[in-house]
């Protein structure tokens, strides 16, 4: 399995006194090898192959492969192995015709349902996310945009709808760690955030819901270009539009 991450063996051992279960670390290991295309589409990928280059049993090996074809990123095909899914940006717009699809609504509703300190936590988050986008460190601002969004995902409002829109936070992460952020964009987040801030600080669910809509089209335009750039670049074909 040489075409795996080169710093799985590495990865592995300095995880391991976090308590990280195996399965979830194969499973990270083959998506960030899937997002930087050292796995290719259509790629096979056996359980027997896979556990001997992560020195595991099987049983956590076929977990990580099932996580990772809830998320899409392979599909299992009985006695044969896992065949890899490149993310394309058809793939990638997919995923984000779901997202727009439900978030805005969740904001709307945690916009209605919020209290004082939920908005308070909201705040705090937003002026660490300022922060981190002042130094210009991608995973600095990675974290604290995710810790933004957390925050706000305090107000409980649909678990079921939550969940669906879980199967692909650790993807969406990870495409930020490869391709990060342009310039306008980290400055139209600022503006965005506090946007929705002030809806919340209204109560507003149709304002939460539009500023929440605008924010993830944006979001996924840019990575969008930036991904079609890459892929040029390296002299990638374009996939067709679906």
């Amino acid at each position: 399995m040489a075409t795996l991450n080169a710093g799985n063996e590495r990865s592995r051992n300095s995880r391991a006194n976090f308590g990280i279960p195996n399965y979830v670390r194969v499973a990270s290991d083959i998506r960030q090898d899937i997002v930087y295309d050292r796995l290719s589409d259509g790629q096979r990928l056996t359980t027997i192959e896979l556990a001997q280059h992560y020195g595991l049993s099987l049983a956590p090996v076929r977990e990580a492969l099932l996580a990772l074809a809830a998320e899409g990123l392979v599909v299992i095909h009985p006695k044969r192995g896992a065949v890899v899914c490149a993310v394309t940006p058809a793939f990638l717009r997919d995923i984000y015709e779901v997202r727009l699809g439900l978030i805005p609504y969740i904001e709307g509703e945690r916009a209605a349902l919020a209290t004082d300190d939920d908005i308070a936590r909201m705040v705090a988050a937003e002026q660490e996310y300022e922060h981190a986008v002042s130094t210009g460190v991608n995973e600095d601002i990675i974290q604290s945009n995710i810790k933004f969004h957390q925050t706000m995902a305090t107000v409980r409002v649909n678990i079921q709808a939550e969940q669906i829109l879980a199967r692909h936070h650790l993807l969406t992460q990870e495409l930020r760690r490869r391709y990060g952020f342009v310039g306008p964009h980290r400055s139209r987040a600022i503006e965005e955030h506090n946007r929705l801030i002030a809806a919340y600080k209204r109560g507003s669910k149709s304002d939460a819901r539009e500023t929440s809509r605008i924010h993830l089209q944006s979001a996924f335009d840019e990575l969008l270009d930036i991904m079609q750039h890459a892929r040029s670049s390296l002299g990638m074909p374009q996939p067709a539009e679906v």
